[in-house]
């Protein structure tokens, strides 16, 4: 009984667990928002791939967690099974998403190769999509230019408008006298947005692998403990019926 006992607790704290990871999940909502600003910089739709399967999977952890929780006090029944049936699914899930965030991982220069191309398609209007992307990312990431602020001197724009200076979202924020001219470089961010860009992709693609891994384990846990509730099952009562 104690066992038994001991193994409840367990699966209600893995249960819990699996919610709060099923919340860490749907952090992937987070990017899909933001790509719908930045995705004219990606080459592809696939790189968002694993930031949706994080949020099925995140949905489907909080499903697995809720029925781990209300079957942990209970004696292995088809909840059980339930529960089990849910944390297969996660594993296909969550096991697709890190291998996926392995592979982009290694070719994001291919994936940002549009970068350079959106850059030279701004045009200065808030309303154009290239415009209002590139102005976003210099702003967020507190950027100029693809390799610094110098490429923007190569750019359409620039030539047309007949200004010697870069837009606006170069301006370092810690200087409000900026106004864009080149006169002053040392008011603008000195990096590039491509290397920035990388590096966050890179930050988010190693938080999704390291998470899936530790949910893929979490899973083996939890399976664990279920196989050992339905094991210390206490066996049935069997009686004869009286014959008439």
């Amino acid at each position: 009984m104690l066992a038994l006992r001991g193994f409840r607790i367990l699966l209600k704290v893995a249960s819990l667990i699996l919610l709060l990871a099923g919340t860490t999940g749907l952090g992937g909502s987070f990017f899909l928002h933001k790509y719908r600003v930045y995705g004219v910089f990606f080459s592809s739709l696939y790189i968002i791939l694993p930031a949706i399967l994080a949020v099925a999977g995140g949905v489907i952890l909080l499903i697995s967690g809720c029925t781990g929780c209300s079957v942990s006090n209970k004696k292995p029944s088809c909840g059980h099974g339930l529960f089990v049936y849910f944390l297969i699914i996660v594993w296909c899930i969550v096991g697709t998403t890190a291998v996926l965030a392995y592979t982009h991982k290694g070719k994001l220069d291919a994936d940002l190769a549009p970068l350079k191309d959106v850059f030279q398609n701004y045009s200065g209007n808030s309303q154009d999509p290239d415009t209002k992307a590139v102005n976003a990312l210099q702003c967020e990431l507190r950027c100029c230019g693809v390799k610094n602020y110098t490429d923007w001197l190569e750019t359409p724009w620039f030539n047309h408008s007949g200004k010697y200076e870069v837009p606006l979202s170069c301006c370092n924020k810690n200087f409000h006298s900026c106004n864009g001219t080149l006169d002053s470089p040392q008011l603008l961010y000195n990096e590039g947005c491509q290397v920035k860009l990388e590096k966050k992709l890179l930050l988010s693609l190693h938080v999704i692998i390291i998470t899936s891994l530790v949910v893929l384990f979490l899973l083996v846990m939890s399976w664990i403990i279920v196989a050992q509730l339905m094991r210390h099952q206490p066996p049935q009562e069997y009686r004869i019926l009286d014959q008439e």
